[in-house]
């Protein structure tokens, strides 16, 4: 089985036109699990993590085609947004 990486994908756009990305780990998935499992994990982050970029501010969160989230603020305005996804560690 593999290991698993939550993983936030944070993109805040300073002064309308420079944008800054940070990505970090959210938290490792443990204990052998699949696929559909990890996905699982992933859902439950999604619905309670509040990336830094967007403390203080209302949020929605959406699920994309390919199994991803989005953190976004929900009254639209912002300039900043998350995306959350599962990524496959790979051990040399």
């Amino acid at each position: 089985m593999s290991t698993w990486l939550i993983i936030a994908e944070e993109t805040v756009t300073a002064d309308g036109s420079a944008s800054h990305r940070h990505v970090k780990v959210v938290r490792p998935v443990t204990g052998n699990k699949t696929r559909e499992q990890a996905l699982v994990e992933l859902h439950k982050v999604a619905r309670s993590h509040t990336p830094d970029s967007l403390k203080g501010t209302s949020t929605v969160v959406g699920r994309d085609s390919d199994g991803s989230f989005w953190v976004l603020p929900k009254n639209g305005r912002g300039e900043a947004s998350c995306h959350l996804r599962l990524i496959e560690q790979i051990r040399p």
